[in-house]
């Protein structure tokens, strides 16, 4: 891993503890910018499923009980959605959601993220929790490890921009 400020250029690491994946990056910027990146539309947009299709939908509703749906039409032709609800909400601290692959009605799974800041560097840890062993499995083969550095090497990208930064 290379130590700038430009960029941390490392893969999420992805561990499997049972029914869980846990999934550890850092970024090279402020807890409250890689939330708010993580957060808000317009930034979701800009990063979400980097290079595997167009983001068709992303909409967040904010808060404890809210909603979240984000989609993309992938180059062939295939619509892929997830979509969720809120359970907890600490900015910049933590976020706690339900997660459902609507493509392929999944079970839901429980995701808790947290963002620790220390040095100008913020580390994301999801711990998702599913409902058996068959799903990860499931989620290890459907290539979701790729598709995930895709997306947090274009997270890394806008979160490092000098005018997100300033």
């Amino acid at each position: 891993m290379t130590n700038t400020a430009s960029s941390t250029h490392q893969h999420a690491m992805v561990t499997r503890d049972g029914k869980q994946l846990v999934i550890t990056r850092s970024f090279a910027a402020p807890a409250a910018l890689v939330y708010e990146a993580m957060t808000n539309p317009d930034h979701i947009r800009q990063w979400w499923g980097a290079g595997h299709g167009e983001v068709t939908t992303c909409e967040v509703d904010l808060r404890v009980g809210g909603r979240w749906h984000f989609a993309m039409v992938t180059p062939g032709g295939d619509e892929v959605s997830f979509s969720g609800e809120y359970q907890e909400l600490d900015p910049p601290h933590r976020i706690v959601h339900t997660e459902v692959f609507d493509t392929i009605q999944s079970p839901p799974s429980r995701v808790e993220s947290s963002y620790t800041e220390q040095d100008g560097f913020t580390t994301l840890r999801a711990v998702i929790t599913y409902d058996s062993s068959e799903t990860v499995d499931m989620v290890l083969a459907s290539g979701m490890e790729g598709g995930l550095n895709d997306s947090y090497d274009a997270l890394e990208q806008l979160v490092t921009r000098p005018a997100q930064r300033a």
